[in-house]
């Protein structure tokens, strides 16, 4: 018998504050900027300072939301049936999201640069900057957001589970599927990642989307293997 191991005690602790580094890590620069900005607003009246609270207020809004998403997402996963075992298990792929922030970072360090080193006009350094926190917002948000998205196949079943205010599955049987496709940009497919369409029928209820998952092929492969007229094989 196979079954999901749940997490408990001290074990389900240090997991709930591992992931809430992350949200930490992402959250802090954005504070301590927004801070500084203020700061710099009292003795510089070029800088608006309406610009720090800006940017305090989404690096606190990134927090209490990462640390809501990340205790969440620590819980455990639907319990699995006698003799069921877990063949693949993926969340949505960090890539765009990390790319996102990486773009970010130096759009922030260019604003600094043009900010004190340069004597162009503020505006320049503060497009730059709401650029970058744009693109650093987005980023983080696409963070949490895959990190909540979870796709099992299993020997009996694809399912998809989402947890954020409230827990979302939905889940197809093995026997029931009638269509497996891939769906690939040309962005996708030079990055190794890709969607898996898992359809039982019509409908948004008959069908399962694991969108932007790293190697989506050997995903479908998997699935086609456990089909009715492949495994009679």
């Amino acid at each position: 018998m196979t079954t999901t191991r749940v997490p408990t005690g001290i074990n389900l602790i240090f997991r709930v504050i591992s992931r809430m580094m992350v949200a930490l890590i992402v959250s802090l620069p954005i504070i301590g900027l927004g801070i500084a900005l203020i700061i710099y607003s009292q003795t510089d009246g070029s800088v608006p300072i309406w610009t720090g609270f800006a940017a305090l207020i989404a690096g606190l809004l990134l927090l209490i939301l990462g640390f809501y998403m990340t205790a969440v997402g620590a819980f455990p996963k639907p319990t699995l049936g006698q003799g069921e075992e877990v063949q693949i298990e993926r969340h949505p792929t960090m890539k765009p999201a990390y790319a996102r922030i990486m773009v970010a970072l130096p759009l922030f360090f260019i604003s600094a640069v043009l900010y004190v080193m340069t004597d162009f006009a503020y505006i320049f350094p503060f497009i730059t900057f709401l650029i970058g926190l744009w693109l650093f917002f987005k980023g983080a948000m696409r963070y949490y957001r895959n990190l909540h998205i979870t796709y099992i196949v299993t020997d009996r079943r694809a399912i998809y589970m989402f947890k954020f205010l409230y827990l979302h599955t939905n889940e197809i049987p093995v026997g029931r599927i009638v269509q497996i496709s891939e769906k690939r940009t040309l962005i996708e497919a030079l990055t190794g990642r890709g969607t898996v369409v898992v359809s039982s029928g019509i409908g948004s209820r008959m069908t399962i989307s694991m969108e932007e998952i790293d190697n989506p092929g050997s995903v479908a492969e998997a699935l086609r293997s456990m089909l009715p007229s492949t495994s009679a094989q």
